[in-house]
């Protein structure tokens, strides 16, 4: 922990599915009323990207979110298709 202030590359460090995760975690923080996610699951694990959807449709009812590569179990979680 006592690296996160260091200027690295973190693209090299953190594992795909590390920066997946930090790009929700980016949406939660930052409340946009509008989200794009391109891939943004593609390399984390279908129950942890259940959960991902979940926890912004709970926490941020009022975000549009516009997907693109959703499996079809995510269906269930969008309005439109």
């Amino acid at each position: 922990m006592d690296s996160l202030d260091e200027d690295k590359i973190w693209w090299r460090i953190l594992s795909p599915g590390e920066q997946q995760r930090i790009g929700f975690a980016r949406i939660l923080i930052n409340r946009p009323s509008v989200a794009f996610l391109d891939e943004s699951t593609s390399s984390v694990d279908e129950g942890l990207e259940f959960a991902l959807y979940t926890l912004i449709r709970e926490q941020l009812p009022e975000c549009t979110l516009f997907q693109r590569g959703s499996p079809q179990h995510l269906n269930r979680l969008h309005s439109h298709h």
